[in-house]
């Protein structure tokens, strides 16, 4: 392996409880509120347009564009504001992420919005591992759709071969993303287990398992 693009929530930071919260404080306005079955089920792959827009097509409630675009912006308002800062690397990431930056171009390819990644890399120190940076802002199709990791392989300026690239993720939507752009994919259990992630190449349950694999 040459490249390895880490997917950022689930993966990086401990934040999808955090994120969930943040859906509901937005949804408010409509008087909607999902469950944790729900968005871990139905829509915690999806970028905050996707997740706004099928919670309200599920709920068979009408809204224009202006409207989804307010409760987006009430939504990372309330992270960015209250929860960003409560939402810690995972355990062992930090130091994978090290060591594999000693051998590896590092890239993260994520449905999280820029400024959420950018203010977490640099709060933790760990900005200047990642060479490209690919986040929501930045696609219009988010995953499961490939785009996110097509524009990550757009930007990488060195000579590669499709088979020397390989994606951290943690959601099978991340994994049918990263497969449909013809990567490999290891998935670690911080958020869904071993059956709902069997689509990925490898599985693992912690980080030293993925410095082992990518170094041995």
């Amino acid at each position: 392996m040459k490249i390895i693009i880490f997917d950022f929530d689930g993966v990086i930071l401990d934040s999808e409880n955090s994120h969930f919260i943040a859906f509901n404080e937005g949804l408010k306005n409509l008087n909607i509120n999902i469950s944790e079955d729900e968005y871990y089920s139905k829509y915690i792959s999806l970028d905050d347009r996707g997740v706004i827009t099928n919670v309200v097509n599920d709920k068979n409630i009408s809204v224009t564009n202006e409207e989804i675009n307010m409760i987006i912006k009430n939504k990372n308002d309330y992270f960015e504001s209250r929860l960003i800062d409560n939402s810690k690397l995972f355990p062992g990431v930090e130091e994978l992420i090290i060591q594999l930056s000693k051998n590896f171009v590092l890239s993260i390819g994520s449905g999280a919005n820029r400024s959420e990644i950018i203010k977490t890399l640099k709060n933790n120190n760990i900005y200047d591992y990642f060479e490209i940076i690919v986040s929501a802002d930045e696609v219009n199709n988010p995953k499961p759709n490939p785009e996110t990791y097509n524009r990550v392989l757009d930007n990488i300026n060195t000579d590669f071969n499709i088979n020397e690239i390989i994606v951290i993720e943690d959601s099978p939507g991340g994994i049918e993303a990263a497969k449909s752009a013809g990567l490999k994919c290891i998935a670690i259990t911080n958020t869904f287990d071993n059956e709902e992630l069997c689509k990925a190449d490898i599985i693992v349950s912690n980080y030293e398992d993925i410095l082992k694999y990518l170094t041995s």
